[in-house]
């Protein structure tokens, strides 16, 4: 019965073991994987395209969308010069394309919705502007007009 309990602890100790070299393995694998994109000639480019997509809410940055455009196909260039197209160029290029497009696809509702309000405060500038110019009798019939109109 003894050695039964053994050989179930040896069993335990030799997966534990196991498991944890396996650990290691990946978390070493991990570590070089990361150096390996963080000294990727595309890393600064995605790292900046990552920027970009938490400040979207501030929309005076619209120029840097094309400046990072612009960076994108001259990196494409050089990497086809310099490297050939490994998985990790190809990951890299394709999640800053993703990245960009993630981008574009938050600022899409911003853009309608502040095109709308510009939209409704130049409407509400030209009502007002009408209605100081416009003779006083006349103000006051399209206030009556508007008043007994129950459906506006």
């Amino acid at each position: 019965m003894e050695s039964k309990s053994n050989e179930k602890n040896y069993e335990r100790q030799h997966k534990d073991e196991e498991l944890e070299q396996e650990q290691e393995g990946e978390q070493e694998n991990n570590e070089i994987l990361k150096r390996r994109i963080s000294s990727h000639p595309l890393y600064g480019l995605l790292v900046e395209t990552h920027l970009e997509c938490l400040k979207v809410g501030d929309i005076s940055n619209l120029d840097s969308v094309l400046k990072i455009d612009h960076e994108m196909q001259s990196m494409k260039k050089q990497n086809l010069g310099m490297f050939s197209q490994t998985e990790l160029d190809l990951f890299m290029e394709a999640y800053c394309m993703a990245l960009g497009q993630l981008k574009e696809a938050i600022e899409e509702p911003q853009k309608k919705s502040m095109a709308f309000i510009n939209n409704m405060h130049s409407q509400l500038r030209e009502l007002t502007m009408v209605t100081m110019h416009a003779p006083a009798d006349a103000t006051s019939s399209s206030e009556c007009k508007f008043r007994r109109n129950p459906t506006i």
